[in-house]
């Protein structure tokens, strides 16, 4: 009896080890081919991501799929090629899910949403969604369409506007206007920036916890100066360097409390090391374990990603833009001469607001919350 006990013991522990195994999460890479596409198909466990490439005739078209882990293989399962004189675009099903088309242009890649109406028409329609303009409001001197279901805050020169779907607020924090509010820092859900009234020489700090709309005052031992910028964030803390007085600040908004720290960044969530010389005559900053970055080229916004070397261009306005206002793995904000727009491959590019003033001043204007 005790060996049969044993035994059943023993099966018991296998098949769950068994089961383990099977279940669990591994990188993969495989390549096969369909008809003539070549794919290569990858697994990043730590990404949580597949990572997929179709050679056809001279081109590569790639996908990035963030779907649930499958311990089904070769999940490129439909392949549709549609071209005209001006794009190529290759769309695939991938585990029975439709994809975002990875589109090429004359100049390089370009998202599938910058293309002309010929190309639209060949593409699925079920592809293309749209923000509705859910707000349609006027607003000092603002026209506002949609809000992307954020919490915008809009620096005024001496303080805020609060826009939301459902609640317009203006926040007065000043009496004098301060025209480049460059030491704004947003974490969280606050926003931290020095008494502007204050001048050169930072004695106070204010946090603004945007839930809420309640303001507090950090008092400072050592000043901060005008001769500052911001380093990053990482966890629940945002970094500043004063590059006049050599000093490293770590501000905790939601403690309302602050410390000097070393001269150092973090890089993907590690500490490296940074002399003074360094941090005081570069603008640095925080490196982030991300999928996606932009940046602006020739007034164009051009999306990166971190496991190829492209560079795809998702913006094809008349006009340049101009700032890059926030960016994530889902969407990106900009401003387009006088307008704040959102992009994203779901939704495409959607009209925020409009407003005159931003003809002259836009940067540090904007700061966007869930």
């Amino acid at each position: 009896m005790k060996k049969l006990r044993i035994m059943i013991l023993l099966i018991i522990l296998s098949f769950s080890f068994f089961l383990m195994q099977y279940l669990k999460k591994r990188n993969y890479e495989l390549s096969y081919k369909i008809k003539k596409y070549n794919i290569t198909e990858k697994y990043i466990k730590n990404d949580k991501k597949y990572y997929v490439t179709i050679k056809y005739k001279d081109d590569e078209y790639f996908y990035i799929i963030d779907s649930k882990y499958s311990r089904k293989r070769k999940l490129v399962d439909k392949i549709k090629f549609v071209s005209n004189d001006n794009y190529k675009c290759l769309s695939i099903s991938f585990n029975d899910e439709k994809q975002t088309p990875s589109c090429i242009g004359k100049d390089g890649y370009i998202s599938y949403r910058s293309l002309d109406e010929d190309m639209e028409k060949k593409l699925d329609k079920k592809l293309y969604k749209y923000h509705k303009n859910d707000v349609q409001k006027d607003y000092k001197n603002m026209n506002i369409y949609t809000l992307n279901n954020k919490k915008i805050m809009m620096w005024n020169y001496h303080g805020f506007y609060y826009l939301t779907n459902d609640k317009f607020k203006e926040i007065k924090l000043f009496d004098n206007d301060t025209y480049n509010a460059s030491l704004t820092g947003q974490i969280n859900n606050y926003l931290i920036f020095p008494n502007y009234d204050e001048t050169y020489e930072y004695k106070t700090m204010k946090i603004l916890n945007v839930d809420n709309l309640k303001e507090k005052t950090l008092k400072l031992n050592d000043n901060l100066s005008e001769d500052s910028y911001v380093l990053g964030t990482n966890d629940k803390s945002i970094f500043y360097y004063d590059r006049k007085h050599h000093q490293e600040f770590e501000f905790v908004p939601h403690k309302s409390k602050y410390r000097l720290v070393d001269n150092y960044i973090y890089e993907n969530g590690n500490k490296v090391d940074k002399s003074e010389i360094y941090l005081a005559n570069n603008d640095a900053k925080f490196k982030y374990d991300v999928t996606y970055t932009y940046k602006l080229i020739d007034g164009n916004l051009y999306r990166y990603n971190k496991y190829n070397n492209y560079r795809e261009k998702i913006t094809n306005f008349d006009k340049e833009v101009k700032e890059l206002v926030k960016e994530d793995d889902e969407e990106v904000y900009f401003i387009v001469d006088n307008k704040l727009y959102v992009y994203s491959d779901k939704y495409g590019h959607s009209l925020i607001l409009e407003y005159f003033e931003l003809n002259f001043n836009y940067k540090n204007i904007f700061y966007i919350f869930n």
